[in-house]
């Protein structure tokens, strides 16, 4: 008897799961929305880079932890400080990107008047600088000035800039750069990164664009459906004129989904061809799948999308790497990993500001468009 009623017992439970899965799945299911913002990561991008990948390649935290309190470089922040610019045009520069090695002294510093997190045009030119001091001239390049005009027109100035860094601070002695007899460009002034405060044993997440002027970038849909079929749609608009009319720009990509008690998995396949170098000349062609587990939380009309990775497991210098990189302590960094939270609405989202046109393609072919990519 006791046997007949766990077996009744367990029958019941089974049959319980089953139909509370089954109800989680079906208030799954629908479409979810959720507006692109600029950050670190969609800075430089267009249309086109965004939806040609799924969303997640755009929305996820970096978060560090430490073992003492530690002070982060933060590259994307305003620095402290200016370089001031007179002579063909007259301005002050306070946008840094800069590396530097502690071992060998050796560095390579950018500095620009426009700000990665602007994309209207210039009031006025583009002004750019970038030296280094290598000691191999195979590794640098000659230090230059750049001035780009907004009708079109350009200074390029190649001469050596006499300048120091740290890694967090540069000095620009005051110099002039002579481009011709009668245009000299002045120069002089110093910018120092700000920094993240880390405090020990604190996940803290760092790189991070949440102000309250963030622009919305586009959004996406997720059309979740009953036969397993995962559809992230993103769509971009651009009102054209006063009539109502718009510019619209769709794209879509299409996975698997299923759900596993508390877990949503998503399944992406991408066809692929590559050369076979091994076995001599040829190319080859296949699938290859990249699958993301997210946990989630789902509270009425919202939708909330869980995931992280840790970055640097089983790897052996990759903390160092990045201790040296963030200016830590060495030895001082614990963790790092990619944080995932993406939250989503059963209701449209409306756009707070909205990108008015691509990004400015004469940025491309300034260094930050390629290093915050």
């Amino acid at each position: 008897m006791n046997k007949l009623k766990l077996i009744f017992l367990f029958a019941s439970l089974l049959i319980i799961g089953c139909e509370k899965e089954s109800l989680i799945e079906d208030e799954i299911v629908g479409e979810w929305y959720m507006p692109q913002t600029l950050n670190r990561i969609t800075s430089g991008r267009s249309i086109n880079d965004l939806a040609d990948h799924s969303l997640n390649a755009w929305n996820y935290s970096m978060m560090v932890t430490t073992n003492s309190n530690q002070s982060l470089i933060d590259r994307m922040g305003d620095p402290e400080g200016s370089v001031s610019v007179t002579g063909a045009v007259n301005d002050e520069i306070k946008f840094m990107q800069g590396w530097y090695d502690p071992f060998s002294e050796e560095s390579s510093v950018y500095i620009t008047n426009y700000k990665w997190n602007m994309f209207q045009q210039n009031e006025g030119p583009i002004i750019s600088v970038n030296m280094n001091n290598y000691s191999q001239e195979e590794w640098g390049w000659n230090d230059y000035l750049n001035i780009h005009f907004n009708n079109g027109n350009y200074i390029e100035i190649e001469q050596e800039i006499d300048y120091s860094f740290n890694g967090k601070t540069l000095n620009i002695p005051s110099q002039t750069l002579v481009h011709s007899d009668d245009v000299n460009v002045n120069l002089g002034g110093s910018l120092t990164y700000p920094t993240i405060n880390i405090p020990a044993n604190t996940p803290t997440e760092i790189f991070s664009y949440d102000d309250e002027e963030s622009w919305d970038y586009g959004n996406w849909t997720i059309d979740i459906q009953e036969n397993g079929r995962w559809v992230e749609k993103y769509t971009w608009e651009e009102p054209y004129d006063s009539s109502g009319w718009t510019h619209t720009y769709t794209d879509s990509t299409v996975a698997e989904w299923r759900l596993e008690e508390d877990t949503i998995f998503v399944t992406y396949s991408y066809d692929d061809i590559w050369v076979n170098s091994n076995d001599g000349p040829g190319v080859g062609q296949g699938a290859w799948l990249y699958e993301i587990a997210y946990a989630f939380d789902m509270k009425g009309d919202f939708l909330t999308l869980l995931n992280e990775f840790k970055m640097c497991e089983n790897e052996e210098f990759c903390l160092e790497w990045f201790e040296y990189d963030y200016g830590l302590d060495r030895g001082s960094l614990e963790e790092l990993k990619m944080v995932w939270t993406l939250e989503f609405s059963k209701i449209p989202p409306l756009r707070s500001k909205e990108f008015k046109r691509p990004f400015n393609n004469a940025m491309k072919r300034f260094p930050p468009y390629n290093l915050l990519k």
